[in-house]
């Protein structure tokens, strides 16, 4: 089965499994780091979250390569999402506890998840690198891929697919900037784990 029949089949390129290796991290242990980065509260926080904020700004690099210049958001997250931004307020403005804060948001995300049809996540929030091996998607995670109509596949698919350290090599040697939020992430969170 080709990955246009089924848009839930990961694509492992080589070069991540490459870097994997360089980093000594499994591609499942690589991929989950990811997943649990990708929160709705930091998406919608409007301050920088060091890892949380790189891991989003792949998706959302993502979305954007995948439909320029178009609205991305569905026509049932435009709710949830008034809610998201309403409490964000909040902690900025009237200095609300930011745990609280993250649990109202928690709060929502289950509201998303039981107010959608689950089109764009599988009913059992797990998706399998191979007969043996999978990953958990997070309740965030499956709400992102819901509010921005993806695939978990589509998006792991993407990060995998940016994840170069051949490339980062080369453009470090060629004093080029890096502007590969994907890779510094892969780079930071990997590099903690090891």
């Amino acid at each position: 089965m080709t990955k246009e029949e089924n848009p839930n089949l990961l694509t492992v390129p080589l070069e991540f499994k490459i870097a994997c290796f360089m980093y000594k991290i499994s591609l499942q242990e690589a991929l989950q780091i990811f997943i649990n980065y990708c929160t709705m509260y930091d998406a919608f926080k409007p301050t920088y979250s060091r890892l949380y904020s790189e891991a989003l700004e792949t998706i959302f690099r993502y979305l954007d390569m995948k439909r320029p210049g178009t609205a991305v958001i569905a026509d049932h997250g435009h709710e949830i999402q008034g809610c998201l931004l309403t409490i964000l307020a909040d902690v900025v403005e009237n200095g609300l506890n930011e745990s609280l804060a993250k649990k109202e948001v928690a709060k929502q995300v289950d509201k998303l998840m039981k107010s959608t049809s689950g089109t764009y996540y599988p009913k059992s929030r797990k998706l399998y690198l191979d007969e043996e091996t999978s990953l958990r998607l997070t309740k965030d995670f499956c709400a992102m891929c819901e509010l921005y109509e993806c695939q978990p596949a589509e998006i792991l698919n993407y990060y995998m697919s940016m994840i170069s350290v051949a490339d980062m090599e080369t453009r470090g040697d060629l004093k080029m900037r890096e502007d590969n939020c994907s890779m510094f992430f892969f780079i930071a969170r990997c590099s903690i784990t090891c």
